[in-house]
């Protein structure tokens, strides 16, 4: 939690992370908390951890949308990955997003290593210019911090000497939803409260009605005064109050209440299934501690 924080306040505070190069990179924040979980869910010993980068590519702009991991193993001798499970997670992401495709991949570390050239090749396999997103978490006393390069051969005459990183321009794109939820995980983290302990679905959800209610109000007291000639009418208010009723829908208080009740069924049973799935993986840990304890 603590990582996923400092990497919500390092957002914040670093829209635009990295400069040179000619290829842009835009990341979404979701996949460098997805990263920085990942990290935190490794095997003990694991140095470092990698995975696949999925996004659009358009001319010499790559945005990153979201990214899965992929097991691999790592040894003096040898450097291998799990080409089988990153076949069946690739199959099953563009089910589920078919306009994105593979435009990297990612890793954490200081720096780009010896075997990252080898990780690299085998992403080019399926991926002209493939981006390598390196995460550095800033364990310790650093920052984190986030750098994206992009390969190129080095040649001599008609021979390929050898292969270097050229680093590009690195962004974070953030939606206002994003921005919504990295404030409340810096906040949470800050305050010390737990994932039981912070603001759940139902509540966060009273709080958006009671400021929309209080906004409501103000607006309706605005237009009274206006109406009764106590203020005067503030022409660009006026265009914003009618380009909102312009974008209200017509519909009865009997369709809207049916509405507004299938969208809480909806996200009541997204937090049971969520419960439901916690409370799995729980029991799965505890039996997967009681069989390890016994063997």
């Amino acid at each position: 939690r603590r990582v996923a924080a400092a990497a919500g306040r390092a957002m914040f505070n670093h829209s635009n992370l990295h400069a040179p190069g000619e290829t842009e990179v835009e990341v979404h924040p979701v996949v460098l908390f997805s990263i920085a979980d990942h990290y935190s869910r490794r095997e003990e010993g694991q140095g470092r951890v990698i995975g696949t980068l999925m996004g659009t590519v358009r001319g010499k702009k790559v945005e990153v949308c979201s990214c899965f991991p992929v097991p691999h193993t790592h040894t003096e001798e040898q450097v291998a990955v799990s080409t089988d499970f990153h076949a069946t997670m690739l199959a099953l992401h563009q089910r589920v997003e078919p306009g994105q495709q593979v435009v990297g991949w990612y890793s954490t570390g200081e720096e780009v290593s010896s075997t990252s050239l080898l990780f690299h090749k085998f992403y080019g396999q399926d991926v002209q210019s493939p981006v390598h997103l390196l995460v550095d978490l800033g364990m310790g006393d650093r920052r984190m911090s986030s750098t994206a390069y992009v390969s190129k051969e080095l040649t001599l005459g008609g021979n390929t000497l050898g292969t270097s990183f050229e680093e590009c321009k690195l962004s974070v794109v953030a939606a206002k939803a994003d921005v919504i939820g990295m404030e409340t995980l810096v906040k949470s983290s800050v305050s010390g409260l737990s994932g039981a302990a912070s603001i759940s679905e139902a509540d966060s959800m009273e709080m958006t009605i009671k400021k929309l209610l209080k906004t409501l109000e103000d607006v309706s007291a605005y237009v009274d005064q206006v109406a009764k000639g106590t203020l005067e009418a503030d022409p660009e208010v006026v265009a914003l109050l009618q380009a909102a009723v312009n974008a209200a829908p017509s519909l009865h208080s009997a369709a809207f209440d049916k509405i507004f009740n299938s969208q809480v069924q909806d996200m009541l049973v997204v937090v049971y299934l969520a419960n439901l799935t916690r409370t799995q993986l729980a029991l799965s840990e505890k039996l997967q501690a009681v069989a390890i304890a016994a063997s």
